[in-house]
């Protein structure tokens, strides 16, 4: 790895930063996975360095990763987990001012990704007897702000705890019912991160990295988060999940509630296109596994979307049977809610062709301050 501790020098006194410069990445192309990490951190933290307030350059690299798309734009969210740490340790930012520097924007990609570094930049300060003043920081900006920020307190929890989820989930509940499940999911989030040494982390000695164990052994109320990222960061070799057997082949043997939240970790992995990912669903045979699948749709993939396409997309509801439908409708309410800061619940679900539709459409949307669960 690089030595990035030293990348970012900022600048005091009162100077206005410098217009931010091209961001190129087209460097980083053609190399294997390490080198290309590398290199785009190279590059990310070149394009912070200095600046008192590094949201520009972060809107720069997320439009440079967009461009770019592929393997650079998919890397880029734990790449920005670095670069924001760095950042956040060299700009001595204290959990008191850490609003000043978070991304104001929805993006789930490098933004989410810098926000979670900058918090895990954070934790030497951070009081862990004081959970809920470490929270602070997050009841601000727009419901996906708010998200992003909480479960970015989930990592920062994980390593307060030196990678022990039983006190980082402690920490968690901590923070209130609204908060302790998405704040779960950045914990499991670190868990799986450190199951491979990567983010700079690494699990105690004995602790669990087979996902049908570990979330066998959660609280209820946390069984969803576990799941959630367990395909993510560790996708069986070789495995393409395009088809309704392979959710099956990845979930087989489990039951209840375990077997629908593998269902939905197992659906985060598949098609990258939201409709594609809704066609896949209505493949499965048994309504539980097809309503478990809907929530790991990736709508955050929309973001920027027109109203209109976030229309199109609750087409994909009609393929279910009518439990199945009604749970459809209601989940992309809320989700497309968050993503639009509620904007769609008043422009975009009374344009949905069913009465029926668009009241449930309307009740997931006012539902979005509720734990999301399974979101990222």
């Amino acid at each position: 790895m690089i030595a990035v501790g030293a990348a970012v020098a900022v600048t005091r006194g009162g100077d206005a930063d410098p217009p931010v410069g091209a961001v190129d990445v087209a460097g980083c192309r053609g190399l294997l996975a390490e080198a290309a990490r590398e290199c785009q951190e190279r590059v990310y933290l070149a394009a912070v360095e200095g600046r008192r307030d590094p949201r520009p350059a972060v809107a720069a690299i997320t439009a440079a990763a967009r461009r770019e798309g592929g393997d650079v734009l998919g890397a880029c969210h734990g790449v920005m987990h670095t670069v924001g740490r760095t950042y956040a340790r060299e700009a001595d930012v204290t959990p008191a001012r850490l609003r000043e520097y978070l991304p104001r924007s929805n993006d789930p990609g490098c933004s989410a990704g810098f926000a979670h570094g900058l918090v895990t930049g954070i934790v030497p300060e951070l009081d862990p007897r004081r959970p809920r003043e470490a929270a602070a920081a997050c009841v601000e900006g727009t419901r996906y702000q708010r998200y992003s920020c909480v479960h970015g307190l989930g990592h920062a929890f994980m390593r307060i705890a030196g990678e022990r989820l039983p006190q980082a989930l402690e920490l968690c509940r901590a923070l209130g019912p609204r908060a302790a499940a998405d704040c779960a999911q950045g914990a499991y989030h670190d868990h799986w991160f450190a199951a491979l040494g990567a983010d700079g982390t690494s699990l105690p000695r004995g602790a669990e990295t087979d996902p049908r164990r570990l979330c066998a052994a959660q609280p209820v109320a946390f069984v969803r988060p576990c799941w959630y990222r367990a395909f993510v960061e560790n996708r069986p070799e070789g495995l393409v999940v395009d088809s309704p057997e392979h959710l099956d082949v990845l979930c087989e043997e489990l039951s209840g509630l375990q077997r629908e939240a593998c269902i939905t970790g197992a659906a985060v992995i598949g098609p990258s296109d939201p409709s594609l990912q809704l066609a896949l669903c209505a493949g499965l045979d048994v309504a539980a596994d097809a309503a478990a699948c809907v929530r790991g749709t990736k709508v955050q993939n929309l973001l920027g979307s027109s109203t209109g396409a976030f229309v199109g997309l609750f087409a994909g509801c009609e393929r279910f049977g009518r439990a199945v439908r009604a749970g459809c409708y209601r989940w992309l309410g809320k989700t497309v809610a968050v993503l639009t800061d509620g904007a769609f619940e008043r422009d975009g679900c009374r344009r949905l062709p069913e009465p029926d539709a668009r009241a449930l459409c309307r009740t997931g949307a006012r539902a979005m301050e509720e734990a999301l669960v399974t979101f990222s």
